[in-house]
């Protein structure tokens, strides 16, 4: 019996530790809205979006995330995007250094 209940803390610290995520995490589903900078052809990447303001906890200010199937019109080197952005389990290209990879929608150019 006195085994089981050292085993207990250990489980709980465990689980503690597993449900904990960092900024570089993208746990939520839900859409969130953020800001950011396209960029072209920097870090092994064909785009990315470096964020400026993450409107909602989610995406930490200065992660970049590759965004899937981003219109062309919105490939432009330096063009600032308002958008909502969900988390995807699609890969990022390879040589692709990103924090994460979204779905974009609600996708707006913003001065």
């Amino acid at each position: 019996m006195s085994i089981s209940f050292k085993f207990i803390p250990l489980t709980f610290l465990s689980f503690l530790l597993s449900s904990c995520c960092t900024q570089k995490d993208f746990a939520k589903e839900d859409p969130f809205m953020c800001q950011g900078i396209v960029h072209l052809s920097e870090n092994g990447c064909p785009y990315y979006i470096e964020i400026t303001q993450s409107l909602i906890d989610g995406i930490a200010v200065g992660n970049k995330i590759y965004p899937v199937q981003l219109k062309d019109s919105y490939k432009k080197k330096g063009l600032k995007l308002a958008f909502d952005a969900t988390v995807s389990r699609a890969p990022s290209p390879s040589d692709c250094t990103v924090d994460g990879v979204a779905v974009l929608s609600n996708v707006e150019v913003v001065p």
